[in-house]
């Protein structure tokens, strides 16, 4: 691994840990009486595993062409991770989606953020945060968030001065339910 990959998989935790920007009001999910709140609960929406990775795969062809960037492109695929509401892994999961484009200068990986950040919004991304980490490289990252897909995207870009900079692209879904008599297990 990189001392590159090492710090962006830091940085990844800590923006996946920190709970989605999405929210049963934004993502427009049906909502259940839930006598224990007192009031209603989302009920997520229902989508087999190998459709949200579809999905995912999907907004990620859409993202990297949006930028214009052309570079090499990471390999690993959309995963299934667990959902707070159902930690046995009995219906409820999320996409998670994390992948990098290198091997192109950091003044073209800059200028494909700028494309992001006009083009997504015209595909239904709305901007959350736009600023810098607070990190000695200051680097720029973008959080976007689609309720009608139901992703956040943490787009960054690692290293812009340096002779290995990476752009950083992280989707991950709000939790999805598996369809009756299914369940997220195995694939996590």
């Amino acid at each position: 691994m990189t001392k590159g990959m090492s710090t962006w998989h830091a940085r990844a935790r800590a923006f996946i840990a920190v709970p989605l920007v999405l929210s049963a009001a934004s993502v427009g999910c049906a909502s259940v009486d839930d006598p224990q709140s007192g009031g209603a609960t989302p009920s997520p929406t229902v989508r087999s595993v190998e459709d949200a990775r579809a999905g995912a795969r999907d907004l990620s062809s859409t993202i990297l062409d949006l930028s214009g960037v052309q570079g090499r492109v990471s390999e690993p695929g959309p995963r299934v991770t667990t959902c707070e509401e159902d930690p046995e892994k009995e219906r409820l999961y999320k996409i998670r989606h994390s992948w990098s484009i290198s091997e192109t200068s950091g003044e073209s990986l800059a200028a494909g953020m700028d494309r992001l950040r006009m083009e997504l919004p015209q595909e239904g991304w709305t901007i959350i945060e736009d600023g810098e980490l607070n990190n000695a490289e200051r680097s720029p990252r973008v959080l976007f968030e689609n309720a009608d897909v139901e992703y956040a995207a943490n787009i960054q870009l690692e290293g812009q001065h340096s002779d290995a900079p990476l752009l950083v692209v992280t989707l991950v879904s709000a939790c999805f339910s598996t369809p009756e008599g299914e369940s997220p297990r195995g694939e996590f």
